[in-house]
């Protein structure tokens, strides 16, 4: 069943890319306007889906100008609900190894979850930032939180390995 939904998203996700390479140049992706929307909020149903189902705990919607995410909100709402699960917008992301601090910088970006997901999320930022007063944030303690919210995403170890070696901040 994982495998099927799994394929099932690969496919939409590759159909979303065909349709995005057959726009016109003058369309930037990169903005959120009614003329590419339906590209971003597809991912965000294609999330919405993979959580609904149990492939995936969490999922998170493209990065958004606070300007964006209030556009935008009651459209992800929407499909949040449709699939009965639930979103969380989050503007001060936990920022992990994982992922280079700069995509989320000054961002705003929807958690995708359902049950006690967003309880665990908001855990490991809670002890990111004990880590941190305690003045025990350094490689060990960094690679407890990437690899908490590697694991939070579904992601294998190889993959929480390689991202974080990617980031400069392997072992």
């Amino acid at each position: 069943m994982i495998k099927k939904l799994s394929l099932i998203l690969l496919i939409t996700l590759g159909l979303s890319t065909n349709a995005q390479s057959q726009m016109s140049d003058d369309i930037n992706l990169e903005e959120f306007t009614t003329a590419n929307i339906y590209f971003h909020m597809g991912v965000v149903a294609a999330f919405a889906e993979v959580v609904k189902y149990d492939v995936k705990q969490i999922g998170l919607s493209e990065m958004f100008t606070a300007e964006e995410a209030d556009k935008w909100e009651t459209v992800i709402t929407h499909i949040t609900d449709r699939n009965d699960v639930l979103n969380y917008r989050e503007s001060d992301f936990l920022v992990t190894d994982l992922f280079p601090a700069s995509i989320t910088d000054g961002k705003t970006l929807f958690l995708i979850y359902k049950g006690d997901t967003l309880d665990k999320y908001l855990a490991l930022k809670a002890r990111k930032a004990e880590l941190i007063a305690q003045n025990k944030y350094d490689q060990a303690g960094r690679r407890e939180i990437a690899e908490g919210f590697g694991a939070l995403l579904d992601y294998s170890q190889e993959a929480i390995d390689r991202l974080i070696a990617s980031n400069g901040a392997g072992d």
